[in-house]
Formats: C-alpha cells, structure tokens, sequence
C-alpha cells in the first residue's frame, strides 16, 4: 500500500507541475493577444485618420493622428499629425507639440524645421531667426546631416535657409565635400539662374568629372526656356567665366558646346582653335565641327575649320579629311548658290585629281563621290563619271563604302535613262545594307525609279515598309511620295494625272527644267486638287533654284492660300519663311510665316525647326 500511495503522490505532482506550466504559457498568450488586438485598432484607426487627411476632414485626422502617435509614439504619426495641425492652421498647439516632441527625440531635425516653418506661416519672422540661428550654432560637419537638413527646409519652401546651411556646411568641410550641385537646383528652382550657373561652374572647376552631368542639367534648362530668356542669361555667364577662368579647359569646353547649341558656329570654331593652342588635342573636335558646319551650310566657318587642321601638314592623322572636307565645302557652297560657274567646277575637279595622292584609302570615296557629281551635274561628263565609280570599286574594302559608290552609279544611270542598271545596282545595295540607313536610301531611291516609270503598285508597297525606316528623312520621304500615289489615285482612277507629275518629277531629277515646267504647267491648268498643290510646290523649287525668289516664294503662298489641307502646305509655308529670313531679308514677313506654320499646323515635321527659327529671329 506505501508504494501504491507513494506511486499515486508522484502522479499528482506531475499532473499538477503540467497544469502549472500550462498557466505559465497561457499568460503571456493573452497578453500577445492583446497586443494584437490593440494593433489591429491601431492599424484601422490609421486607415481611418488616412481617409479622413484625403477627404480633407482635417479636424477628424488631427485628432486620431495625435491619439495614435500618444499610444504608439511612432513618429510618423506624430508627422501626420503635424501636418493635419498645419492645414488647420493651429499653430499655438502645434508650437508646444513640437518642442515636447523635439526634448524627447533630439535627433530628429524635421520637428525644429517644422517648428521654423510655424514660426514663418505666423509672421513670428524674429522667432524663425532665432530658431535657425541655433540649428546652425549645432550644425556639425558632417555632409549627410548637413544635406539632410538642407532638403527638411527645402520641403518647407525654406529655400534661403537651406541655401545657408549648404554655405556653411562648404565653410566647415572646407573642400572636403561640396554642396554646389545642391545650390544649383535650389537657385534654379528660384529662378535665380546667374547663381544656379555661378555654382555650377563652381562645381565643374572643383570636380571636372561633372562636366556631362552638368551639361545635362543646362540642356534641360535650356528646353523648357520659353522665351529664351535663361540661354541668354547662360551666355552672358559662360562668356564672363572663360574670361574670368581662361586657363580652366572644362569651362571652355562648355562654351564650345553652348555655342553649337545656338549655332554660333564661328564662336565654337575659335574656341576649339583656342583650346588647341594651348593642349594640342582638339583635331578630332575641330573636323567634327567643321563638318557641323558644313551640314549647316556655315561654308566660310568650316572652310577656316578644315583650313587650320590642314596648316599643321601632312603629317597630321586628320589631313586627308581636312582635305576632302575643304573640297566638299567649296563644292557644296558652289551649290547652293546655284553657280553655274563652268570653270570654277572644272578647277574644283583637278584640284581633287591633285588631292588623290594626299588621301588615304578612308577618304578615298568621299572624294570620289564628289568628283563623279561635279562630272556627272556640272561639267556633263557623265561617261567619265561612270568610269571613275567603276575603277574605284575595287580599291575600297568597306561595305559601307561599296554601298555609296554603287548609290551614285545608279543615281548616275538614272540620270541618263538607263533605268534598269539602276535598278539592279539600288536592289543590291538594299539586299546586302538591309535595314541600316544606307539601305533603306536604296529602297527608297528604288521605289521612287518605279514611281518614275509609272510602276506605282510595286513603288507603294516599298514605300509602306519604308514609313517604318529608322532615318526620319527617309521616313518623311516614303510617307510624301506614298500620298502623291495614293492620293492621285483616290481622285483619278484612271492614273493619268499621277503619270504626268511623275513623268514631270523625274524630268526635274534629270535637271531638265523646261520640259518639266511645261508638264506642270499642264498639272497647274488642267489638274485636280491633290496634283495642282504638288506642281506648284516643284515649280517653287525650280524658281528657287534660278534664284527666283519672289517667285518662288508667291508659288509657296498660292499653296497654303488655296490648298491649306494639303500635305504641301506646312512644307510650303516653311520654304516661304526661309526665303524671306535668308534670302529677301524681310525677318518681320517670315516671323508671320513662321507663326502661321506653328498656329495651323502644330503636328508638322516642321513645326519644331520653325519655333527654332522664330526665337532666333
């Protein structure tokens, strides 16, 4: 019986020590329980004060934000809760909230910048001093807090101060770490951009590796200036640093951007020459502007580019094309003057037969190019033009260079008829370029061949994969000359029209002006709404050719007067403005053009060359 009680004592004791466990578990279950119960509250009564902020029931928000950040004491509660106090403009609270709030988390310093921000929403100017006078008194030196304090008070608009804080915080790391980059922004977003550019240019003579990120930034200023007030004030600054900074080459590399920029070419060019003198380096940059230039028709500022990289020698890696650059200016200038100057063309082709010797391999077609368009459209050499582009073939290893030989060749062949070895030779620049540029320049030269000879099915369907090209000019090129198709079908069926402008446009490309001008003649007299806009618009080229100005320009108004609908018009409307700038010299009548083109036809491709052209105006 002793053992059996005993046995039984034993069973009690464990029964009872489990029974005591499970109390010692169960407790501190229903306090995690209602640890969970109060957050769940919490959070739907932050739900609530949330809903209540975005419907603007501030009353209702300030109270429940203050209520949660009490019981919580999370301090982006207490922020809320700040800004619910702000918008109801309870500022005496606020005051007192602030400062407890701020005596019980030193380190936070967004309660001392809203607490300045109180101060300055209630004209308590002497108080906001004081504040601030006391956060710069403890500022340390140290940069992320420094910048940290500099970004509180830009949230609150208080952009002098903060532009104070970074002054100082340059004072107290003396070089060590700059904020100019932050002074920058904050005195552009304060339109006070002679500052915003004096610390970026700070910046760039500290740290040159920022040149690009800075350029970005003064790029982007320059897009969103509407009146170009900021790119003349950004002028007047790049100006008066180079002559303040002459040595810093950063700051004379910003000024030669710039003045791409604004296509102050010559400006550029002397301030490579000028940076050249001293780090002999700027070969590649002077050829690259020059060419700019060039495709600018700046012809005398690229001739004096190209001139001062060839006064260094023959020696120099970019003699042979400062060479052909020269020729191709002097040719593209004799062009776009219309000269019909026989000798001057004919000394331009033997000065190329002398430069053959001074070119390498690399040159060698560009040159070549030029030489068999001087032939072929000028001097009417067009057997000698084809024999060139034949023998130099072979000494040219490139594709991209067998491509533009093989281009002119057909243009050549197309010239005089033979439209079948044109044909041939632009299928097979299209075949082995595919669909890089010079490839979709060969189908497109190759549709509008088809369009010449009045296979305009085969023409269209080329010019349809062509609206998708990557070059916007071949784009734009595909798109008009799938709408002349198009469109003259729509209204004659029987195709009539569009084979006498088709005819008429090919009798142009041969540069056989009088027997085009009579087929538009005909166009103008007897033609339908879609061809009569097309033939005045090439009689305007023709007139522009023979530097018939007026003419030209009136063929262009007839256009936009009586066709305004037509695909013609912006483009006619754009070639009176610039016969007027640069031609007739009357820069009130091509602004009125200019403002017509950007008013009625704001989705025209040129629209943006036109808001261009009138600031500059």
């Amino acid at each position: 019986m002793g053992k059996t009680l005993r046995n039984i004592l034993i069973l009690i004791a464990f029964l009872a020590s489990l029974h005591v466990e499970a109390q010692i578990v169960k407790v501190p279950d229903e306090k995690k329980q209602k640890q969970n119960k109060k957050n769940e509250q919490w959070l739907i009564d932050e739900q609530l004060a949330n809903q209540y902020f975005r419907n603007q029931e501030y009353e209702k928000a300030e109270e429940l934000f203050k209520q949660l950040y009490q019981k919580t004491k999370q301090t982006y509660l207490f922020q809320q809760y700040v800004d619910c106090a702000i918008m109801l403009k309870h500022y005496d609270a606020l005051e007192k909230d602030l400062k407890n709030f701020y005596k019980s988390n030193p380190s936070y310093q967004k309660s001392l910048v809203d607490l300045i921000y109180v101060y300055t929403l209630e004209d308590k100017t002497d108080k906001a001093t004081k504040q601030f006078n006391d956060i710069l008194k403890n500022l340390p030196d140290n940069a992320p807090i420094i910048r940290n304090l500099s970004n509180l008070l830009q949230s609150r608009g208080l952009y002098d101060m903060a532009l104070v804080v970074l002054d100082k915080g340059n004072s107290m790391l003396n070089g060590k770490e700059t904020f100019f980059m932050e002074q920058a922004s904050i005195n552009h977003s304060m339109s006070n951009y002679q500052e915003a550019f004096r610390y970026y240019f700070l910046e760039l003579e500290k740290n040159p590796g920022q040149y690009n990120s800075i350029k970005n930034r003064l790029q982007t200023m320059m897009f969103y200036d509407v009146n170009n007030s900021i790119t003349d004030e950004l002028r007047i600054a790049l100006l008066k640093r180079t002559q303040e900074k002459p040595d810093n080459l950063e700051l004379a590399q910003m000024l030669v951007w710039f003045a791409i920029q604004q296509e102050d070419y010559d400006i550029a060019l002397a301030q490579c020459q000028s940076i050249d003198r001293k780090t002999h380096d700027q070969d590649a940059q002077i050829i690259n502007l020059s060419g700019i230039c060039l495709n600018n028709k700046q012809f005398d500022v690229a001739k004096e580019g190209y001139t001062y990289i060839l006064e260094k020698g023959k020696s120099g890696p970019f003699y042979g094309q400062a060479l052909t650059g020269t020729i191709n200016t002097e040719y593209q200038k004799l062009k776009a003057n219309n000269s019909t100057d026989v000798k001057a063309y004919d000394k331009l082709k033997k000065r190329i037969n002398e430069a053959y010797s001074d070119i390498n391999t690399n040159d060698l077609t560009k040159l070549t190019l030029i030489q068999a368009d001087i032939m072929t459209y000028q001097l009417d050499q067009t057997d000698e033009a084809i024999a060139l582009l034949i023998n130099t073939l072979p000494n040219v290893g490139g594709k991209q260079d067998q491509a533009q030989l093989k281009l002119k060749l057909a243009d050549i062949y197309l010239h005089e008829d033979e439209v079948w070895e044109a044909t041939l030779l632009y299928s097979q620049v299209d075949k082995s370029m595919k669909e890089e540029p010079l490839g979709h320049e060969a189908r497109f030269k190759n549709a509008q061949l088809r369009y010449f000879i009045g296979e305009y099915e085969w023409a269209e369907s080329q010019l349809k994969v062509l609206k998708a090209a990557t070059s916007k000019l071949i784009a734009n090129d595909a798109m008009t000359l799938s709408l002349v198709i198009k469109d003259n079908f729509e209204v004659d069926t029987t195709g009539m029209e569009l084979k006498r402008l088709a005819q008429a446009d090919y009798r142009i490309y041969q540069q056989h002006d009088e027997e085009a001008l009579t087929l538009l003649d005909e166009i103008i007299a007897n033609g339908n709404e879609v061809s009569k806009p097309h033939a005045l618009f090439r009689k305007g080229e023709i007139a522009e050719k023979r530097k018939e100005f007026e003419n030209a320009e009136q063929l262009y108004l007839q256009i936009v007067e009586q066709y305004p609908f037509s695909y013609m018009a912006d483009a006619a409307l754009m070639q009176a403005a610039l016969i007027e700038q640069n031609h007739l010299k009357n820069k009130e009548l091509a602004k009125q053009h200019y403002e017509k083109l950007i008013d009625d036809y704001p989705t025209s491709i040129y629209t943006a060359q036109a808001k261009k052209n009138y600031r500059k105006l």
